[in-house]
Order: structure tokens, then C-alpha cells, then sequence
């Protein structure tokens, strides 16, 4: 099954960074269907929600595209 998520965040902040632009990874936000990839940290600590619920494994620190992957094969079991 391929999934297609949609960013929900705003992919830029202001900062005194390189060009003055800078990702701010802990406002990341995407969804597919009722389903969230978030994290509240920096380049790590992707986790997947179903509505307020997390459903992937607490404290597993996967990156985005593992993240990803997770829910794509959550989703294949169902």
C-alpha cells in the first residue's frame, strides 16, 4: 500500500541560521487519513499517532522515514 502524507506545518522559521531560513524540525507535522507523524524533538523522535493516541512504539526514536514505514506496514496488517 503506498500512502501519501500532506505536510501540516510550515516548513521554514525565521532565524539568524545560513540564508536566515532554517527547518525547524520539532513543529513537524504530517498526516495521512486520521493518522499523525510528529515529533517534538530535533531530526529524531518521529512517532505515529491515530487521532490523540500514539500507536507506535513509545521511546523507539525513529527517524522520518522509518516513521513512515512503520505506519505504511501498521496499515498493511489492517
Amino acid at each position: 500500500m503506498k500512502i501519501n502524507l500532506t505536510k501540516l506545518h510550515k516548513g521554514k522559521h525565521l532565524q539568524g541560521c545560513y540564508n536566515n531560513y532554517v527547518h525547524d524540525s520539532s513543529k513537524s507535522l504530517y498526516a495521512y487519513k486520521q493518522y499523525r507523524i510528529k515529533t517534538n524533538y530535533h531530526y529524531m523522535g518521529w512517532e505515529v499517532y491515530d487521532g490523540e493516541t500514539q500507536i507506535s512504539p513509545i521511546g523507539f526514536g525513529m527517524s522520518f522515514k522509518e516513521a513512515r514505514q512503520w505506519l505504511k506496514d501498521y496499515l498493511d496488517e489492517e
